[in-house]
């Protein structure tokens, strides 16, 4: 053999083994096209069905993909697909999407399937797993066009985490709103209760009272005009009668006050703090000066608040803080500061202090921390103030220490500028 012709056979050969390879790459997908030579030059001839980029896009998608044919045949899926079918990927290529919708869909599916296939068409269903499992998808098919194999790409998406989503939040809103009935039940139940008892209070201290005058007047009569005919235990006898007559009218009356904070009191309107608290000193100036007290304050701001009600509220708590006093002359002071849209009050005293399992006690409707003819009362001074301050929204609490005073702290609504902003904007300028 000539070495011109071995040199002819071995360049044949290589061409014959690119051309095996090219081959190869066709069947196996992973060629989009080739690159010929001809008289004009190469020119790239693209491979109908050339879909190696795309297989790998579709296999790294997070929803099912499938393309159909026009009977609904299933002639690609990606492996997200089989996985939700719980099939193998072989034997899901080859038949028809419908095999995994359930009976009573199908006659849906099929009219989803034509309108895919005329101008593309979403729908939800359930498709019927291997195990049996129903899983929600969402369909989005669409035709690449008149002719073209595949006729229909579709994707294919699990719903079952945000139909579970949707059932959760869907419970949770019933829940929500099962509550909020009860609430709204429960909160007219409590209004109306409260109004029956207040108004139970109200007639029976009325009727209470009338009998109890009765009492009283009697009693009055026969100590003054019988006393001198009456022994030591009798006159005894009778003043007891006659201090728990006149205790029991004082505790009618303050029962009276409590219940109507609520049911006689007026509609709150900007009050001006400082001018309520001077006039509740001007009328307790006979108790301050009989205690040698010394009642102090800073500015005080104008707050929402039923005028007449506050001055009460001031009035019961300087009282109090002068009451409880111990062995130096009572020193009380007020001031106020602003914290989120209230301006919380703090009294302050020098007194003998409450116990720390009697803080939140005391605030009951006779309910007292302190006992003995030194600290007169029926325990109703401290309930009527914090159901002042509840009643304009706000709430009452104590700090103390015993024999190192206590500060009671109460919240109210603020409204518009005061002497408190006045005279910081004085010390400012």
């Amino acid at each position: 053999m000539s070495d011109a012709l071995r040199r002819e056979l071995y360049r044949l050969r290589e061409r014959l083994a690119v051309a095996e390879q090219a081959l190869r790459a066709i069947r196996e997908g992973e060629a989009d096209a080739v690159l010929a030579a001809g008289p004009g030059g190469c020119r790239v001839f693209t491979l109908e069905g050339a879909e190696h980029p795309y297989r790998v896009f579709l296999e790294q998608m997070q929803e099912g993909a499938a393309a159909l044919d026009s009977q609904g045949a299933i002639l690609y899926a990606n492996q997200r697909l089989a996985a939700l079918l719980e099939t193998p990927l072989e034997k899901v290529i080859g038949r028809s999407l419908e095999n995994w919708v359930p009976a009573e869909t199908r006659p849906e599916f099929r009219q989803w399937l034509d309108r895919a296939l005329r101008e593309g068409a979403r729908a939800e269903l359930d498709l019927a797993a291997a195990s049996g499992r129903r899983v929600p998808v969402g369909l989005s098919g669409r035709s690449p066009g008149a002719g073209v194999v595949p006729a229909l790409c579709v994707v294919v998406t699990d719903l079952s985490e945000s139909r579970q989503r949707e059932d959760q939040l869907r419970r949770q809103t019933e829940l929500l709103a099962r509550a909020r009935a009860e609430l709204e039940r429960q909160t007219s139940e409590l209004a109306r209760s409260n109004a029956e008892l207040e108004q139970f209070a109200s007639v029976l201290a009325h009727d209470l009272r009338e009998p109890l005058r009765a009492v009283l007047n009697y009693a009055r009569l026969l100590s003054d005009r019988c006393a001198d005919s009456l022994d030591d235990r009798a006159r005894r006898y009778l003043g007891r009668v006659l201090g728990g007559a006149e205790r029991l009218d004082r505790m009618i009356e303050g029962l009276l006050e409590f219940s109507r904070v609520t049911t006689r009191g007026r509609p709150p309107a900007p009050a001006d703090a400082e001018t309520v608290f001077v006039q509740a000193c001007a009328d307790l100036r006979e108790l301050i000066e009989s205690a040698g007290a010394s009642v102090t304050h800073e500015p005080l701001p104008t707050v929402m608040a039923d005028e007449t009600q506050l001055l009460r509220l001031f009035e019961n708590l300087l009282a109090n803080a002068i009451k409880f006093r111990g062995a130096h002359p009572p020193r009380v002071h007020v001031w106020a500061e602003p914290r989120d849209g209230f301006w919380r009050f703090g009294v302050r005293d020098n007194g003998i202090g409450v116990e720390p399992r009697d803080q939140e006690r005391i605030f009951a409707p006779f309910q007292r921390a302190h006992h003995g003819p030194q600290y007169p009362g029926e325990g109703l001074g401290l309930a009527v103030a914090r159901r002042i301050v509840e009643r304009h929204g706000g709430q009452i609490w104590v700090e103390s220490r015993p024999g190192h005073g206590s500060t009671f702290f109460f919240t109210l609504p603020g409204a518009g500028q005061s002497a408190y902003e006045q005279a910081r904007g004085a010390r400012a300028g």
